[in-house]
């Protein structure tokens, strides 16, 4: 038995189709295509939900601070832009040690190199200043380069809070350069460094926290240098000159914890300046008097701790 035959019609193809295939305007679209699909993994990745998964990862809540940012998304040559990044202290009473509106991180170029993700550049601008970061880490060392420029202190709430102040205005410009380098896991193991300028520096209305008032004190520069290796705080330099006071410090301070119980060896010098005002001479008559025949800046020394001092 045979079955009927079925005849399909033919369809020739143009000699040219293979070749219209591969062609200039198929190979432009396919890329076009390629890159639009990139560029869309890229805006509409989750950094978010990673960065958040890092911060976790950090375990600050151990050590007493809380670090949470608003939102994350690509800044394109300028990596990622953390949106409101705020690191403070898990106590909600304390002020927040540092609020940076925008923050932007990158990994370090040497280690992309390489092939490797262990340096990272953070970029951020805050308190009408800067702040330039670099941080790595690799073969059990960790360090930290922070750069600030022109942070305004009047707007800035932990310069407050270090200096231990309950009332008053402070205001003035910080500079400077912080380095910080820590080998394993030990706190004992790290070691820091500082050097930082503070320009019309004032200080109106202060009163400490244990109620003792300061005269207004205004300072056109100081320099700050400081040292810190094997849990001893260095005060190298310490130099402000202002109309109303020059004052002087050096010295040591041993860190203990908690940080008020930190063992004081301090040199002190203060005089009264050009300008210096009865309520800043004073204050400084409580100071112990120099030796008979000594000079008036002749450094006085503090003990104590940083709760407790004493001046002699």
């Amino acid at each position: 038995m045979r079955f009927p035959s079925l005849r399909l019609p033919s369809m020739p193809l143009p000699s040219d189709w293979v070749e219209g295939l591969l062609g200039r305007r198929t190979l432009l679209y396919l890329l076009y295509t390629v890159v639009l699909f990139g560029v869309f993994m890229l805006v509409n990745f989750p950094y978010h939900a990673i960065v958040q998964r890092a911060i976790k990862g950090l375990d600050l809540e151990s050590r007493g601070l809380h670090l949470e940012n608003a939102d994350t998304r690509f800044a394109w040559w300028r990596g990622l832009e953390l949106e409101r990044v705020r690191l403070a202290p898990t106590d909600p009473e304390k002020p927040a040690i540092i609020e940076v509106p925008s923050l932007f991180v990158r990994p370090g170029l040497e280690g992309l190199v390489r092939g490797k993700l262990n340096s990272v550049e953070l970029l951020g601008l805050m308190y009408g200043g800067a702040i330039d970061a670099h941080l790595a880490a690799g073969e059990g060392i960790q360090r930290a380069t922070v750069s600030f420029e022109d942070i305004q202190l009047q707007r800035y709430p932990g310069a407050a809070a270090l200096l231990q102040l309950q009332e008053g205005m402070l205001g003035g410009k910080l500079s400077g350069v912080i380095t910080v380098e820590k080998h394993g896991n030990e706190d004992g193991e790290t070691r820091a460094a500082a050097e930082l300028d503070l320009d019309h520096v004032s200080l109106v209305d202060a009163k400490l926290a244990n109620g003792i008032s300061l005269p207004p004190l205004h300072f056109d520069k100081a320099a700050i240098k400081l040292n810190l290796q094997n849990g001893r705080l260095e005060v190298q330099e310490f130099d402000a000159d202002g109309p109303e006071l020059k004052v002087a410090l050096s010295g040591q301070i041993a860190m203990r914890e908690p940080v008020q119980e930190s063992v004081l060896n301090l040199k002190l010098s203060a005089v009264p300046g050009e300008n210096s005002t009865d309520e800043m001479k004073t204050l400084l008559s409580f100071l112990p008097p120099p030796p008979k025949g000594a000079k008036p800046d002749t450094p006085r020394t503090i003990s104590g701790t940083l709760a407790r001092p004493r001046v002699r």
